[in-house]
């Protein structure tokens, strides 16, 4: 081989690593790029949807025709609506605005009117009188509605109403970022970011941040997303990544010092990762979270008048002023502090591992049967077996507990219940645990699991406090804010059952502060419905700090 073509190899060696390198930091920034950067920098566009989120008849903006279910779009941040073809879709972007994300050097906004498709029921800004889509004789677009504030008119009277004056973001202003507040600023590569928020003007601005986990609860999670846009500003609206709450959150922690609420969409491990990422991130004051329940237990949710499933039907307006209407309240949060403990080496000190409780902590029976469950999850049959699974439980609910909403559950702790009586893997677990309650020695009866409560709802709903008052004892009061943990004990998988059927009564072990629990075997043990197999260790339970949740009173 000559000296030139060594010397081109070399080249073509450089080259290629240069071109790799360029590529991978280029991936790298789109991975780590602030999300507000592209929307920031770039222009106004429309963010296209099905019609069937919507769930009413729509008229097609440009060419005014009914649209069909199938080949009808809306924009979920302003509600123009227009056919899937490319003809009228392209035309909607060309010719009609969407919301301003970011506006520079102004101090308000102007109304931004849709023409036609106003929800079903609205009233109109000017008459009071109920904007009729049928007063016109001819089908399709009737009446204005302003995509920020809501406000509606009818033809005739948003022809006198000042539609061209600036808007006060209506009804649910104090819970809007407005376009305007957004302080934006260069990189070194000079790429937009979002450094700062300038609070408006508005009394008792306290915006409301909405996360949505996507892959809860089917498509409720989407449809929140989407229904909840054309209310708020579009970004703060946000669907959960894999990078986790961390984007979402820096939203409240550049509006500080002016609280922010937070709409969670998701399950009680969603909720849990918020909260712990809003500790993690030190945001002061901290954040209120209400919840959207898309889970399978939402056991916080119910505790906190959330209710155990979403609603059937989604009213955003519904949604905004139940969040409006709830009181904020303190929730205990508990650091579960796990010590490894290795026999053959018992001077050796092995770090600690910290999870954060703020439902229950369980070992035994019932952690099993959630483990199991969590494997089959992840095999690669669940998608077989998850239908075959709903098709069961579907007719025993059809034909046993049509009205209970826990079937799911009691068929579950019956499928996976089962197997662990036939290979039992929890018995005479009082012989491989320690308990001390308040630094005192608790001799256990013969159990099959230790339940540890910061809330009275256990298992999608079983209300442990509640079943072990009827027995005529000391009655035992529940708080979500006392720094107490109720402890109770378990039989077996089918005393879950019955638990879960409210025809029988956990065992009463005790309250207390602080808890410490030497485990001498390897046990089955879930916190917030997170399960794992714990080896032998020293654990510790105790509350060293609280979150900030909303709670809905009965309306």
């Amino acid at each position: 081989m000559d000296l030139a073509t060594i010397e081109l190899s070399v080249e073509a060696l450089i080259g290629s690593l240069l071109a790799l390198g360029i590529l991978f930091a280029f991936c790298r920034s789109l991975l780590a790029e602030d999300f507000v950067i592209s929307v920031l920098s770039g222009k106004t566009r429309h963010s296209w949807k099905s019609i069937k989120v919507i769930e009413q008849a729509c008229f097609c903006n440009v060419c005014e025709i009914l649209l069909t279910p199938s080949a009808g779009l809306f924009c979920d941040c302003c509600g123009l609506c227009t056919h899937s073809t490319p003809v009228c879709q392209r035309r909607a972007d060309r010719e009609y605005r969407c919301k301003d994300k970011w506006l520079r050097n102004e101090t308000s906004v102007r109304h931004l009117w849709v023409h036609g498709n106003l929800p079903i029921g609205v009233h109109c800004a000017d008459c009071g009188e109920e904007v009729d889509h049928h007063v016109s004789t001819d089908p399709g677009l009737y009446g204005w509605r302003c995509a920020w504030c809501q406000r509606c008119y009818h033809n005739d009277c948003y022809s006198r109403a000042d539609v061209k004056g600036s808007c006060d973001f209506g009804e649910f202003k104090d819970m809007i970022f407005p376009p305007y507040s957004f302080v934006a600023a260069r990189t070194k590569d000079m790429r937009l970011h979002l450094a700062s928020i300038t609070p408006p003007d508005i009394e008792n601005w306290e915006p409301l941040i909405v996360i949505a986990n996507t892959k809860s609860g089917s498509s409720t999670g989407a449809n929140v997303l989407s229904l909840l846009r054309g209310y708020l500003h579009p970004l703060q609206v946000m669907e959960l990544g894999s990078r986790g709450p961390q984007d979402a959150l820096q939203w409240a922690a550049k509006a500080s010092p002016r609280p922010c609420r937070i709409l969670v969409a998701g399950g009680d491990g969603t909720i849990g990762w918020v909260m712990n990422t809003i500790y993690a991130l030190n945001i002061k004051p901290q954040p209120s979270v209400a919840i959207m329940p898309l889970g399978t237990g939402n056991d916080l949710s119910r505790v906190l008048g959330w209710g155990p499933e979403p609603p059937s039907v989604l009213d955003p307006v519904e949604i905004l002023r139940s969040i409006r209407r709830a009181r904020s309240v303190n929730l205990d949060r508990y650091d579960l502090q796990i010590e490894k403990i290795h026999y053959r080496l018992p001077i050796q000190r092995h770090p600690t591992k910290t999870i954060h409780v703020y439902n229950y902590f369980s070992v035994g029976v019932d952690a099993y049967i959630t483990y199991n469950f969590h494997k089959t999850r992840e095999s690669r049959f669940y998608l077989l077996s998850s239908r075959i699974f709903n098709k069961v439980e579907q007719c025993l609910v059809c034909k046993i507990n049509l009205d209970n909403p826990n079937s799911l559950l009691q068929l579950l702790y019956f499928t996976f219940g089962t197997q662990q009586v036939m290979q039992p893997g929890c018995e005479h677990l009082e012989e491989k645990l320690t308990l001390y309650l308040d630094n005192k020695l608790v001799q256990l009866p013969e159990l099959q699991a230790l339940v540890f409560l910061n809330i009275d709802s256990w298992g999608a709903g079983c209300k442990l406090c509640e079943l072990s008052n009827s027995n005529g004892e000391v009655r035992i009061v529940n708080s979500i804010s006392d720094g107490l943990m109720e402890v109770f004990g378990i039989v077996s998988s089918f005393h879950i059952a019955q638990l879960q059927c409210n025809i029988s009564k956990p065992v009463r072990i005790g309250q207390a502060k602080q808890i410490r629990l030497h485990v001498k075997d390897t046990v089955p043990m879930q916190a917030d419905g997170e399960p794992w197999m714990q080896s032998p260790a020293d654990i510790r339970l105790q509350s060293r700090s609280q979150a900030r949740v909303l709670k809905l009173a009965a309306s």
